[in-house]
């Protein structure tokens, strides 16, 4: 292994006008936030100039240099390094509003650098999702038309943090920062090295993610191969990663590995799992060492909204099929290997469709509108199924038939409260359909794990709805509002900007606040008001939609007030409130529970 490693002020690291930091397109976006960039910040500002400070290291692949512009590809340390531009380019903004232009002058000598031509250029050019955001910042563009906002703020929290400070702390500060805090340097000639080197080094900053982890495994086994495939390994890891930009990535490895092995596959197995599934179908992985197929345990990083769980598993190599697809003693030998690239081409159409997934970016609008159903029900766990449902090239019919039994499915689960924890296995295994007659193939699947009858219509009055679960609320009322007018498809109630979720009986009702803009709910409700609003105020009897801002006047009988609201509303589910209930109190939530259970148990139905 060819390695130099030196220890550089910053005032050393950027002082060559001939160098060149690369972010390449495959890193991850920057991602340090307030907390990272404060504590770098105060580090500087509390180092005494007799005391050393550790930036930390950054690991770099060099060329051999010449004559013109030097290029270093930064393999680790870009969040470290994009932070510190970010902090000179305030500092330079606060010696110009001084005028200790000189200072500024200096700064410039940091942040840019030239080619042959004597072009100006910036000192780091991050990855493709990063660098238009970088540049506006540069240039001093609107802050609204930056995407990335740890970007922007990162440099605003800098500018506000020096803005505190007058011109003698603010040119000890620099000084300190360029000349006596220092950053380790790696410099790897060979790209195999480098990769190798990745995931040993333990930097202050984000701890590296199972993403990080497998793509640096992706490029370290490719860098073995040959310089064209690791050419064509970095394109295709890029045009994931622009693929799944905004998206968790973990995730989607999570997802598209339960995919792959028609089996739940937890974010704390997920690297031992995708590198064996990697050995066991990708050819020329001979040339992995031992040590590389090693994975330390990783901190649990579930998020608990989109189901990750965490339960731990064993990985069962001789499970998978010639497809990757797991079966019974089926012997590694007997797969077919395919390249590095094609696998990765593989990956790659996968996350085009899960973005499409997540973002409901299909061209069939009642395509997305289910998807956006199962997103406001929370169906995290049913992306496992639907990535293999939308590579199988299905009638756009047979994919909103299987969309709509899904949701049916989710729907009920939820509402009864089956465990979340099953979801996994159940979309892994329906992998398994086939394209023929697969509509009633998915309903014979998923009617094993369906609630009863019986158990929807006992659930479905008393279920919570607050919190995460309003937008399930709101999906729920606005399903029994096209059945009520037995809509075809043609009609779409406006988002939720226009058409807000209602509370009948206020969310709050004792305080004075409420008591003046509501009435005197806690009077009108009678004896235990406050004990029993709890348990009653979020249930589906007290919820409806409505138009526009209720106009109230505090009364003895508040939900008079109301009904001249309902009255006005051109929502058939506001007809019964207007027109047939005299009084609104528990008892009358029950009973419109009760009703509008009717209404769902014709509605979520196989």
């Amino acid at each position: 292994m060819q390695l130099s490693t030196d220890k550089f002020t910053l005032k050393q690291l950027f002082s060559s006008s001939n160098e060149q930091f690369i972010v390449p397109g495959y890193q991850r976006r920057y991602a340090w936030g307030f907390k990272q960039q404060k504590a770098l910040f105060e580090d500087i500002e509390l180092l005494k100039e007799d005391d050393n400070h550790l930036f930390g290291m950054i690991l770099c692949h060099t060329g051999a240099h010449i004559g013109g512009l030097n290029q270093s590809e930064v393999v680790d340390g870009q969040q470290r390094l994009t932070t510190i531009i970010l902090l000179l380019l305030a500092l330079k903004k606060r010696f110009e509003d001084l005028q200790l232009n000189k200072k500024a002058e200096e700064i410039e000598g940091l942040i840019y650098c030239s080619d042959k031509q004597e072009n100006i250029l910036h000192k780091i050019v991050l990855g493709d999702l990063d660098r238009p955001d970088y540049i506006k910042i540069f240039k001093g563009e609107n802050e609204d038309e930056i995407i990335n906002k740890n970007l922007i703020y990162g440099y605003l929290n800098f500018v506000s943090w020096l803005n505190n400070f007058e011109k003698e702390k603010l040119i000890t500060f620099y000084n300190k920062l360029i000349n006596i805090a220092v950053i380790i340097r790696l410099d790897v000639s060979f790209a195999k090295d480098a990769y190798k080197l990745f995931e040993s080094i333990n930097n202050r900053g984000l701890r590296l993610s199972p993403t990080d982890l497998i793509k640096n495994f992706i490029l370290g086994h490719a860098s073995k191969i040959d310089s064209e495939t690791l050419d064509q390994v970095k394109t295709l890891w890029s045009e994931i990663i622009v693929n799944l930009d905004g998206i968790d990535t973990n995730q989607f490895l999570r997802q598209y590995m339960c995919m792959l092995l028609a089996r739940r596959v937890t974010i704390d197995k997920l690297v031992e799992t995708f590198k064996y599934y990697y050995v066991n179908n990708v050819k020329d992985t001979e040339l992995i060492s031992t040590s590389e197929l090693y994975v330390e345990e990783i901190e649990h990083i579930d998020n608990e909204e989109e189901n990750g769980y965490g339960d731990t598993q064993e990985t069962l190599i001789e499970d998978i099929d010639e497809n990757g697809v797991v079966g019974e003693n089926v012997k590694p030998e007997s797969i077919k290997k395919i390249s590095i690239s094609d696998f990765l081409r593989k990956v790659k159409e996968a996350s085009s469709v899960y973005r499409k997934i997540r973002l409901k970016e299909f061209e069939n609008e009642k395509v997305n509108l289910r998807l956006l159903n199962l997103q406001r029900i929370l169906s995290f766990p049913s992306y496992i199924f639907l990535l293999s449902l939308f590579q199988r090239g299905l009638s756009v019919k047979d994919e909103i038939a299987v969309l709509k039994l899904i949701e049916v499915f989710m729907l009920r689960r939820h509402i009864c409260q089956k465990r979340t924890g099953e979801l996994d296995d159940i979309f892994s295994q329906l992998v398994y359909v086939e394209n023929e007659d697969i509509v009633n193939q998915v309903r014979l699947m998923l009617v094993e794990d369906l609630p009863s009858e019986e158990e929807f219509e006992d659930y479905f009055p008393n279920h919570i709805f607050k919190g995460k679960l309003v937008d399930r609320a709101r999906y729920v009322l606005e399903q029994i509002e096209y059945h009520l007018i037995k809509d075809k498809g043609e009609y779409k109630l406006s988002s939720a900007k226009d058409v807000h979720l209602e509370h009948i009986i206020p969310q709050v009702i004792s305080s004075k606040k409420a008591k003046k803009e509501f009435g005197d709910w806690v009077t009108y409700l009678g004896p235990s008001a406050i004990l029993k609003h709890k348990k009653y105020v979020s249930r589906i009897g007290n919820l409806t939609l409505l138009a526009g801002i209720l106009n109230i006047k505090a009364s003895n009988n508040p939900f008079n007030n109301k009904k001249e609201n309902y009255k006005k509303s051109n929502l058939k589910l506001n007809d019964s409130l207007a027109n047939h209930y005299r009084q609104f109190k528990f008892q009358q939530v029950d009973d419109r529970s009760r009703e509008l259970t009717e209404i769902a148990l014709k509605i979520w139905k196989f």
